[in-house]
């Protein structure tokens, strides 16, 4: 099972956020706008190196027995599928090659999403919050079936763990398994994100490496205020 068929298999948005915040570490980037009461649109694009990429296929394929070195790990119309099934609307997405993706949707309540329900993103009528630690990251380990688990586990992520780990010790055991350079790539990747008010004229932006995300413990949070 290549990983985007995995995706829709279980058709949550835990397959396209934790996989490519945790696996794709060549700067992801995530914007959310609000709209309306409690809506918001929601943008994310990845992409990552021709050497990771070959690591990635042979973690899917340690799992699920099915390893395709010419296989692309992701397929537009499966992600597109995949969102819709999460209640996502006016869905796109598209990869144009083996390693890069962009996907977006809109959704008018947050509160019916599972990003929502696993307090990763969350609303009122003045604000919009993004939220990332153990917490949300083991709620959406949580909703995935053994298989699917098994991919996360390989990755030995510690905020999943709850395991005290510095980004630099992160990396080692990383590299200890992988090799050095997907572990550099995964930890010392960019994870940005924009929130943005409903008007588009109030906006909070950051840039954490994904070592840093991945090795939480206490919970991190931006917002943006309107």
């Amino acid at each position: 099972m290549n990983l985007c068929n995995w995706c829709k298999k279980y058709g949550t948005i835990t397959g396209i956020f934790l996989s490519l915040l945790a696996f794709c570490a060549c700067s992801p980037d995530l914007t959310v706008q609000a709209t309306g009461v409690d809506g918001a649109t929601i943008s994310f694009s990845t992409g990552f190196s021709k050497s990771t990429e070959q690591t990635l296929k042979s973690i899917v394929g340690a799992v699920s027995g099915e390893a395709n070195d010419t296989a692309p790990l992701f397929n537009a119309n499966d992600i597109s599928a995949m969102l819709k099934a999460t209640g996502l609307q006016q869905v796109s997405a598209n990869s144009k090659d083996a390693t890069t993706l962009f996907a977006s949707g809109s959704a008018r309540s947050i509160s019916e999403i599972t990003l929502a329900k696993t307090g990763i993103l969350s609303r009122t009528k003045k604000s919009l919050t993004l939220t990332l630690g153990s917490i949300q990251f083991q709620a959406l380990y949580a909703m995935l079936d053994e298989e699917s688990q098994a991919y996360f586990d390989l990755m030995m992520i510690p905020a999943l763990s709850d395991e005290k780990m510095t980004p630099a010790e992160y990396n080692e055991l990383l590299a200890s398994v992988y090799g050095q350079t997907f572990a550099d790539e995964i930890t010392g990747g960019s994870f940005s994100m924009t929130l943005i008010s409903p008007d588009g004229k109030k906006r909070t932006t950051a840039k954490v490496t994904l070592g840093e995300i991945l090795s939480l413990t206490a919970e991190k949070s931006w917002t943006v205020n309107w």
